[in-house]
């Protein structure tokens, strides 16, 4: 069966063969004493880690939270296919990789994108105008993420194959050392990237990924626990939203906590949370279809073994 291990630490890289099975049916049989949640330093889940909303939800219960910091969704999609957390959040894209691997994790909410907080930027003086003059192009992205679908729709949609670009693929900070220097004619990249490159650099934008087509991160479950524990789950679900709310009135304590989790001057974060969306949603089909869309996309380009069917890993139990 392939390795889930491995498809996720190579991102849009070819399913490696393993004989690793993951326990999961047994991972969650008992109440458990910890609640082990996933974060990155962004968003929703650092504001809830600020604000205790958890551990006030929680901790009456007798758990226990325990919060792990993970480099990037992939490592947190993998910890969460194992068991090794039991909540998180990640990305469109990550999520239908994992799928495709056979993984074990549900949706259990969205997150609803900012409609500002992705796109295609090239440089103030480029003679490149609309997403057409890409054609032959150098353009840096990060394969299996967010912005390789965002490009690969919004040239679909100019009538532009993906394999008529030339594709530079870096880690952010090579990428916006190579968008600096002009080493490549266009950049796709999310915040805070997206902000901090055009805050550097004198840009515009080609396109938001809010013009091509509306995406969504979501709020995640090891499916096991999710079974086994829908109250928590439910928990989870609304501290999150309370989390949310709590940010949308308060976007100046927001840019403050968030500049001190992650280096990015106050004035910059600032506008990273204006792109921002704070909203905690049902899963539904304005939000769905389009990760559906992105699914096919993916393995129409080949990025994934096989279709999936988004609607497959909803959690049965959503309200």
């Amino acid at each position: 069966m392939p390795g889930r291990r491995q498809f996720l630490a190579a991102g849009a890289a070819a399913l490696a063969g393993s004989t690793f099975i993951t326990p999961i049916t047994k991972a969650f049989a008992a109440t458990p004493g910890t609640i082990t949640l996933g974060f990155q330093k962004t968003g929703i889940p650092l504001v809830a880690r600020q604000l205790k909303v958890f551990e006030k939800r929680f901790e009456p219960r007798g758990i226990q939270v325990e919060w792990v910091e993970f480099p990037s969704g992939l490592t947190l999609l993998q910890a969460l296919d194992l068991g090794e957390i039991s909540l998180g959040n990640s990305g469109n894209v990550g999520c239908i990789f994992l799928q495709a691997a056979g993984g074990h994790i549900d949706y259990i909410a969205a997150l609803p994108s900012g409609p500002k907080s992705e796109g295609v930027l090239v440089r103030a003086d480029s003679g490149i105008r609309k997403i057409a003059d890409l054609r032959g192009k150098k353009v840096g992205y990060a394969k299996g993420s967010s912005s390789h679908d965002l490009i690969a729709a919004a040239l679909e949609k100019s009538g532009v194959k993906l394999s008529e670009i030339e594709t530079i693929s870096l880690g952010a900070a090579d990428e916006a050392f190579a968008y600096d220097g002009g080493n490549i004619d266009a950049w796709v990249i999310w915040d805070p990237y997206f902000t901090i490159a055009q805050t550097n650099t004198p840009s515009r934008v080609l396109a938001y990924t809010g013009d091509i087509e509306p995406s969504s991160g979501f709020l995640l479950a090891n499916s096991a626990f999710a079974s086994a524990h829908p109250d928590l789950v439910r928990e989870y679900i609304d501290g999150s939203k309370q989390a949310g709310e709590w940010a949308k009135s308060h976007p100046a304590e927001v840019t403050a906590a968030l500049s001190a989790a992650t280096g990015i001057p106050p004035d910059v974060m600032a506008a990273v949370n204006q792109n921002a969306s704070f909203d905690v949603t049902t899963l539904n089909a304005p939000l769905l279809d389009p990760q559906q869309n992105t699914a096919d996309r993916l393995f129409a380009l080949g990025l994934i073994p096989k279709k999936v069917h988004v609607r497959d890993i909803v959690w049965k139990a959503q309200t």
